[in-house]
């Protein structure tokens, strides 16, 4: 089933990551392969959105990446199943690393009802809670163990960033203890970029009850759509088309470029 604004909303959830978004720390640059992301506060957030580029030349496209980029690892995204099928396998013979895809659902309704439970609190995040959020968000992703303190303050510089403009970040806590953590961006299409739970809280229906209310949220401030990105290839997707996100507005492939670890690169 499609949104009803299908085409809009396509196009409007490719530009965010074409469009440069200062508010969130996010520059922007067309070059001559496609679009050079990186984020202000990160200088390891390198991305390339691929646009006209021919298998003959990715040699040439790398060089440009590795300069612009400073020799750091690049994460490269096609958007384009067809681009996808003729350039991927290009891309893997001269040493970059093919990874997940990612795919963005649009939220079709009905709108489902809010989903309660007595021993679920759920505390809008401001800077002096961020650390919990950053906390749960990094274990949930991962395990149990302390996140890398590395982790731990990338995480807060670029969420930081994000809070003081249209990041909107909530955590759930079952009794005192933090459970789990969902993240949007706030604008007339949300996006939901974030959900994670710990995992000794998984499968208690924390991670529906903050789904559902900002779903629910989102309807009553009249919001034209609600959009979840996911791994297409994770359990979660079916959860989400359960609940009504059913209509893929975007897709994309994910690469990594490093090309310190590149022999090809290198012996040129």
């Amino acid at each position: 089933m499609r949104h009803s604004e299908h085409d809009r909303l396509r196009e409007e959830v490719g530009s965010w990551y074409r469009t440069s978004l200062p508010e969130l720390g996010y520059h922007v640059e067309r070059r001559r392969f496609g679009f050079y992301r990186r984020h202000a506060e990160n200088p390891d957030s390198g991305l390339i959105i691929v646009g006209a580029l021919a298998p003959d030349e990715v040699p040439e496209f790398l060089s440009d990446a590795t300069s612009y980029f400073d020799q750091r690892a690049v994460n490269i995204w096609l958007d384009d199943k067809k681009l996808d099928a003729t350039l991927g396998p290009a891309l893997v013979a001269a040493g970059v690393s093919r990874d997940s895809e990612n795919t963005h659902l649009a939220h079709v309704g009905p709108c489902p009802e809010r989903f309660q439970r007595p021993d679920i609190t759920v505390e809008r995040i401001t800077r002096d809670t961020l650390m919990d959020y950053v906390l749960v968000k990094l274990k949930g992703f991962a395990s149990e163990d302390s996140p890398p303190i590395e982790h731990v303050d990338q995480e807060l510089d670029v969420r930081g960033s994000e809070l003081a403009r249209m990041g909107r970040f909530l955590i759930a806590k079952m009794g005192d203890e933090p459970a789990a953590i969902l993240g949007y961006y706030e604008g007339g299409d949300r996006l939901i970029f974030n959900l994670a739970t710990r995992t000794p809280f998984r499968m208690l229906g924390v991670a529906r009850h903050l789904l559902c209310r900002v779903i629910a949220d989102s309807y009553d401030h009249g919001c034209r759509s609600v959009v979840i990105n996911t791994d297409p290839d994770d359990t979660p997707i079916k959860w989400y088309r359960r609940l009504g996100f059913t209509d893929e507005v975007y897709w994309r492939r994910n690469y990594l470029f490093e090309p310190a670890r590149n022999p090809k690169l290198n012996r040129r």
